[in-house]
């Protein structure tokens, strides 16, 4: 009888579990990530940035996803956020800043991926932030100057197409954000950049 049922319950022990594969599925996502660099072209200077390819499959195979659609061609750092002890450089699109450039069908296109996050020697845990004290020292990043993350849009969903970077480390931010990679080259850039300076274009490598 329990078999029967299944479908309709958990009681049974049934788990309709979210995982990297159900979401790579659900997202028509190709997460066997070959490219493990990015090299962002800006009105102030090129950053090099490593992807979090292996603990980030879904967040990095979406954002490599919106790169190779080009959507970030020229387009504008839209906003900072200086903070006494950090700054935070926003981009992507967005329903404010793109409407009116785009179709507003195009952009529920661009609407949101889950919130994921890492801990050391664990799968990715989907749409749950991290608060837990001794589960946040486990995650496997954390915010440190050339962070790169996706905007949050609830507490269980990030855009699937704003990113900021960090230019401090943000212990707040830790295990509620989704890291995907960081900035390896450039970070110098990364104090110049101000408001409607823009990409250029951002090259796989």
């Amino acid at each position: 009888m329990c078999a029967v049922f299944l479908f309709l319950i958990n009681g049974c022990g049934y788990k309709d579990e979210k995982n990297t594969e159900y979401f790579c599925q659900k997202l028509t996502l190709n997460c066997d990530i070959q490219e493990k660099i990015l090299v962002f072209y800006t009105s102030k200077g090129i950053l090099k940035i490593q992807l979090f390819e292996e603990s980030h499959p879904v967040t990095v195979s979406n954002f490599i996803s919106k790169v190779k659609k080009n959507i970030y061609v020229n387009k504008n750092f839209y906003k900072i956020i200086s903070f006494s002890s950090n700054k935070l450089i926003y981009n992507g699109l967005n329903k404010l800043n793109d409407f009116g450039q785009m179709k507003i069908n195009d952009l529920e296109k661009f609407d949101s991926i889950p919130l994921e996050i890492k801990l050391i020697n664990k799968e990715p845990i989907y749409e749950t932030s991290i608060i837990n004290p001794l589960e946040i020292k486990n995650l496997k990043h954390n915010f440190e100057k050339g962070s790169i993350s996706m905007v949050k849009i609830n507490e269980k969903r990030s855009s699937s197409t704003e990113f900021f970077f960090s230019l401090n480390n943000l212990p707040e931010f830790d295990g509620r954000y989704t890291i995907f990679g960081r900035v390896i080259s450039g970070l110098e850039i990364l104090d110049k950049i101000d408001k409607n300076d823009l990409i250029k274009k951002i090259e796989l490598n």
